[in-house]
């Protein structure tokens, strides 16, 4: 949008979108939601996690846990730790994963997905709208606060007339 502030993300944001991307969302949507992601309180310790729940709620299938193990561990590089916490399973269900993954993908798969995660180049980010700049009720409560005006001074005019 013309005229709104840009922001340069920081490197966690940057990771978030890759991930988002490597996922399969599209860059606009992974943009906006590393930004939402990055701001939430618990990003430093659980922005990995944050990320792929907001994927997989933007996922009509849910998400596919084997691949999005495959994902994070052959493709991006992330450790089995980090990965289970993100994931939000055991070290155990992830390796069952990743052995469900072997028979799906292979090391073409793995370059691939690489060579378009590694092509991303993060521009000026769209600045988050500062809460309450638009409240998009204004003209109903407006519209509503006309109506008690106008419904009281009917009121006090037949009051006036009246006696």
């Amino acid at each position: 949008m013309p005229g709104m502030p840009t922001v340069t993300p920081d490197p966690g944001q940057v990771r978030t979108c890759r991930l988002l991307l490597a996922l399969g969302m599209n860059r606009a949507d992974a943009e906006r939601t590393a930004r939402s992601v990055r701001n939430h309180r618990a990003f430093g310790t659980r922005g990995g996690r944050l990320a792929i729940f907001a994927y997989r709620e933007s996922d009509p299938a849910g998400g596919d846990r084997i691949r999005e193990a495959w994902i994070l561990l052959s493709v991006l590089g992330w450790g089995e730790r980090e990965s289970a916490i993100a994931l939000d399973c055991s070290r155990t269900a992830l390796r069952g994963h990743l052995q469900q993954a072997a028979s799906r993908f292979d090391a073409v798969d793995v370059e691939a997905l690489r060579k378009i995660v590694d092509a991303y180049r993060p521009g000026p980010m769209e600045a988050a709208s500062t809460p309450g700049a638009e409240d998009p009720y204004r003209l109903l409560r407006w519209l509503g606060w006309t109506a008690v005006v106008v419904v009281g001074l009917e009121v006090l005019r037949r009051l006036v007339v009246g006696s």
